[in-house]
């Protein structure tokens, strides 16, 4: 079992954190989180967010076997105290697909909030063909719309699919649809939706220190990033 050698160590400060976070806090969280963390990873492609100092991660895709895993049998000795966030795989084909609202900084998280509503709306009510969707906060500035299509189909025919229903759209008038993020304009990322590209797990950490979390559409207008602190 990987027990943090150096405990009281801070590896991340920030607004959220004014006094940081240590080493015992993050291995704590995800030893509190494993069973579902688990269940959510299973068989997943990883990507590792290691704190070398404070604030400052370096990116860890594989090990000596391979592409990153967890499994019970190597998760207490692979997550350590500045395992701080872990990042899923996208495979070949997938039952969901992810639009990531890509929100200037400058624009406000009240604006990633509205964006995020009128993503949520659009996809319940216009494609038909999903079976449900659910708003994730990322642990950072804004949420990613995961719409649950019921079946497994190729992830570059999902990204292929938000684009034909979004294009002439009143989505489309209002925001960029996958290009890059520019202030006043909010931008629906869809490039999370093809093979190995990777995005924030559900129960992970983001590299801020906050939980990656689901919101529920009643509650999402007045969620704060507050809530997701550890």
């Amino acid at each position: 079992m990987s027990y943090p050698e150096n405990p009281e160590t801070i590896i991340l400060k920030n607004k959220f954190y004014p006094k940081g976070l240590k080493e015992i806090d993050i291995w704590n969280y995800y030893q509190k989180v494993k069973d579902p963390f688990l269940r959510e990873i299973f068989n997943r492609e990883l990507m590792f967010f290691i704190m070398v100092d404070i604030n400052k991660p370096v990116i860890k895709r594989k090990g000596p076997s391979g592409y990153m895993r967890l499994s019970n049998k190597n998760y207490d000795e692979t997550i350590t105290g500045r395992t701080v966030s872990i990042h899923s795989s996208m495979g070949t084909a997938e039952n969901f697909g992810i639009i990531d609202v890509d929100v200037h900084p400058s624009d406000g998280f009240k604006w990633a909030r509205k964006v995020t509503l009128d993503v949520y709306d659009f996809v319940m009510d216009k494609i038909p063909i999903l079976r449900s969707a659910s708003i994730r906060y990322t642990g950072k500035g804004s949420f990613h719309v995961v719409c649950d299509f019921g079946r497994k189909m190729k992830t570059d025919t999902m990204k292929f699919l938000f684009q034909k229903f979004f294009i002439g759209s009143d989505i489309e008038k209002a925001y960029t649809i996958g290009g890059k993020r520019k202030m006043g304009v909010p931008n629906l990322d869809l490039n999370r939706n093809c093979r190995r590209c990777n995005y924030i797990s559900l129960h992970s950490l983001s590299i801020w220190g906050l939980r990656c979390m689901e919101v529920p559409y009643q509650e999402l207008m007045r969620f704060d990033p507050n809530k997701a602190r550890i």
